[in-house]
């Protein structure tokens, strides 16, 4: 019962991870498709729309399977590790983080291109976004795990 809560309260995780990128994904594409739209301008508009429809439930998944490998990262360790609070959230960011950053790197490495082809903005934006989600696991994963908790 106890790895099953732990995994419940990862998964809680990681709706809030993949909401944020969902919903600014997704208002920003159906405003670009309401401009379009304004400009008669159907096809696009309605391309768009799919786009964000497709944003939105990917990032949900991402967000959801991250959270789920958390709390089952965090249930499966050792109780020694999870009672010092640096080496549990350590293991809480490298689970969540490092996915994010390996489908970060194969994505922009796609179709022949390499990570020097795009500017330093997009990594910034990028790795900026890749470490708030390691932080933000590293920083929950107390509460995932049931440990700073009245429980």
């Amino acid at each position: 019962m106890r790895a099953r809560a732990v995994v419940r309260r990862g998964v809680r995780l990681g709706v809030i991870i993949g909401a944020w990128p969902a919903a600014i994904a997704g208002v920003l594409c159906l405003l670009v498709a309401f401009v379009f739209l304004v400009g008669d301008l159907y096809a696009t508009a309605r391309v768009l729309t799919a786009v964000a429809g497709l944003a939105v439930l990917g990032s949900m998944a991402v967000g959801l399977t991250l959270g789920a490998a958390t709390g089952l990262a965090l249930a499966v360790a050792p109780r020694r590790l999870l009672a010092r609070p640096p080496l549990r959230g350590l293991l809480a960011a490298l689970t969540a983080g490092l996915p994010v950053a390996v489908l970060y790197v194969v994505l922009l490495t796609g179709c022949g291109y390499t990570l020097e082809s795009y500017p330093l903005s997009t990594h910034l934006v990028g790795w900026a976004g890749i470490l708030t989600v390691a932080l933000v696991a590293a920083a929950r994963s107390g509460e995932i795990a049931g440990y700073g908790t009245d429980r």
